[in-house]
């Protein structure tokens, strides 16, 4: 069996770690992004692919990648309609779909030709020193051409505004290099905590929403506490030995933390549900096996803590331990991680105590870290931006069934997902009658829970993006603009990688037109623009925003079908769900579109359809071809902040462009 990590991480550290100013720098760029996250990470790539010239990207860490790798995610999780079959419901695509295939080519490379060594779960495993490697290629080609500048370990220290605008961000070194203020045009913030919203007044948002702030059936009638979210996890990431290698007692270990109400998770469980690499399922496969440790024993829920940790918090500051986590300090955060990471060791060593298999086990050495362990977090939840819109429970449900399109399918959709509403428990539950100074376990507080139904095929609205009076901003990553039910089903690897492509397109438009994003929703060219930016296919898989079930990016319909569905002139219902390319074209239903287009504003000839027996693609491509430089037609406005005329203005208004909030009618 070979060991490997050591390499890989010699590896990456090779390949650099960008820009390292020499004496306190002020530097301007176009466009500023403020995390290596995922999101962070397809943000810049999109951005720079669509012609912006100078990105800057501040990393507060080394490692690139986020979810994929820093949190040692490395059983990817993407859209799943329900269960775990192995299927996704909407196809890869994007950037995420660029990474996963890079990642499965590694894998084929590392295990004898298997793409997916993990045998479990989820569909593809990587080691997360693998992915970070992966992220740092995705990157290189903009940063050896100039148009990607990127610093680590920095982390934001003031949020520069004026006129209700953010200016730039001054950032802090982690480390021992001199400070750091970068001024840009727009900024994206794609960092774990929204640490730019915060910091520039923008208005945010934590916790439980009450029923009665958004309407949305699952929500409890009281928004308490502000702390609920879904638990962090600090995950492990261990590699079979030859022989025993039992870890040390961990400090404050009691078994009765792990017999409760997660007692059921046995040695196969534990073993399988995460696994990496199954190094003996596979003949090809010349590797020990290697898990990921991300159950819910290591969940750690933030809504109260730990008498010791509480303490620790106070001592901070008087009344730390009643903050959100994200409303806390970097100090204040790391002594909450410091638990964290501790709850895990103990998690770790009790399955070494209980289960044979485990007591092979040892730590990996990927992360270059003192004690081994990732150098994040796993963030489920962050803050929620006060935006433009905020998407709510009622507006992703499948209008009718699960299967079927979300009820309120936006017009300035930017991308697309299906997932569960999905919470890991998020409240800590003490087991005795020694309270906070004795063990727990985390628990569900009321229906914040996993199993509670799911979205329908839903779109992301460009809104959702914009702070709703702070200029100069988008987010990403977490900091969006959605509900906490929502939060909990778009949080996943791809869809973080969605988010900040789309998120990296608004920029690109707004910047080339020097415009505001917060308008551009009502601006169907510049809409179409964004769109186009991020269905081209010339420097990788474009990206799915309308989602059609049966349609692969590299399909040579994918663009003109999206398109032509974005535009609203696919005749499509709530079950159409399926584009069924390769079906021969009906001349009916080719006539419909085509009357469609026409009504939507559009010149096209019937001489323009194609004859002897065309696919519903052929169909699709030709009337695309035809109208593709036409400009977008103008909207019809019945009045002027209400342009749908349902007496639901613009700015709140979900549909401004169709009546009511419902994307359907009479289905």
């Amino acid at each position: 069996m070979r060991r490997e990590s050591r390499l890989i991480c010699l590896a990456v550290a090779l390949l650099g770690l960008g820009e390292v100013p020499t004496a306190a720098e002020e530097i301007v760029a176009d466009l500023l992004i403020v995390g290596g996250t995922e999101s962070g990470c397809a943000a810049a790539v999109q951005a720079a692919r669509m012609g912006v010239e100078r990105v800057v990207l501040v990393n507060d860490i080394e490692w690139l990648g986020g979810q994929f790798s820093a949190e040692a995610l490395g059983a990817i999780d993407e859209n799943r309609a329900e269960g775990y079959d192995g299927t996704v419901p909407i196809p890869r695509s994007g950037l995420f779909r660029d990474v996963v295939d890079a990642i499965e080519s590694r894998n084929a490379e590392r295990y004898g030709g298997i793409k997916r060594p993990g045998n479990t779960r989820v569909i593809t495993t990587v080691r997360p020193v693998v992915a970070e490697g992966v992220f740092r290629e995705l990157l290189a080609p903009y940063e050896q051409s100039g148009q990607i500048t990127r610093y680590s370990n920095y982390r934001v220290e003031k949020v520069l505004t004026e006129g209700g605008r953010v200016r730039g961000v001054r950032f802090a070194s982690t480390g021992s290099q001199p400070p750091l203020t970068v001024r840009a045009a727009l900024t994206i913030d794609a960092s774990d905590f929204g640490d730019v919203v915060r910091g520039s007044g923008a208005a945010w948002d934590v916790g439980v929403d009450a029923r009665a702030e958004f309407h949305e059936p699952r929500a409890p009638a009281a928004g308490e506490p502000a702390t609920d979210v879904n638990p962090i996890t600090w995950c492990l990431i261990v590699e079979e030995q030859p022989d025993a290698t039992p870890i040390e007692r961990p400090s404050g270990y009691r078994e009765e933390a792990f017999r409760g109400k997660w007692g059921w998770i046995d040695e196969t469980f534990a073993y399988t549900t995460r696994r990496l690499v199954d190094g003996h399922g596979f003949v090809q496969i010349d590797h020990p096996d290697v898990l990921l440790i991300n159950n819910p024993n290591v969940d750690y829920p933030l809504d109260v803590f730990p008498q010791h940790v509480a303490q620790a918090l106070e001592a901070a500051e008087p009344g730390a331990s009643h903050k959100s986590l994200v409303a806390m300090t970097p100090e204040q955060r790391a002594i909450v991680f410091r638990d964290a990471k501790l709850r895990s060791l103990q998690y770790f060593y009790d399955l070494q105590q209980r289960f044979p298999k485990f007591r092979k086990l040892a730590l990996s050495d990927e992360f270059g870290t003192p004690d081994r362990l990732p150098p994040k977090p796993y963030v489920r939840e962050s803050l929620r931006l006060v935006a433009r819109h905020i998407v709510r429970e009622p507006e992703v449900l499948g209008h009718g069934a699960r299967a079927h399109y979300a009820a309120t399918m936006f017009p300035d959709a930017v991308c697309c997902w299906q997932f569960e509403l999905d919470f890991h428990p998020t409240r800590r539950s003490w087991l005795t009658d020694e309270g906070s100074t004795g063990p727990w376990e985390a628990d569900f507080r009321g229906n914040r829970r996993f199993g509670r139904g799911g979205t329908g095929r839903a779109v992301f609205p460009l809104r959702a993006l914009v702070p709703e009076k702070m200029h100069g901003l988008l987010g990403a990553q977490k900091n969006l603009g959605y509900t906490s039910i929502v939060s909990s089903s778009f949080r996943l690897h791809d869809q973080s990688m969605h988010v900040g492509q789309a998120a990296g397109a608004v920029a690109a438009v707004s910047l080339k037109h020097d415009a505001d994003p917060a308008e551009l929703y009502l601006q169907p060219q510049r809409l179409a623009e964004i769109w186009s930016g991020l269905l081209d296919h010339n420097d990788g898989a474009p990206l799915a925003i309308w989602p059609f079930a049966d349609l692969d990016p590299f399909d040579p319909g994918f663009a003109a079908i999206q398109q032509l569905a974005l535009r609203r002139v696919l005749v499509l219902g709530p079950s159409d769900t399926s584009f069924h390319p390769d079906e021969p074209a009906a001349p009916a239903w080719s006539q419909q579109i085509a009357a469609a287009v026409r009504a939507a504003g559009y010149e096209l000839s019937d001489a323009s359809l194609p004859e002897d027996s065309p696919t519903r693609r052929d169909v699709a491509v030709a009337i695309w071809k035809q109208i593709a430089a036409q400009p977008v037609p103008k909207i019809e406005r019945a009045t002027e902040d209400d342009a749908d005329g349902d007496n639901i203005p613009d700015a709140r208004d979900p549909l401004p462009f169709t009546p009511g909030t419902a994307s359907w009618k009479g289905d």
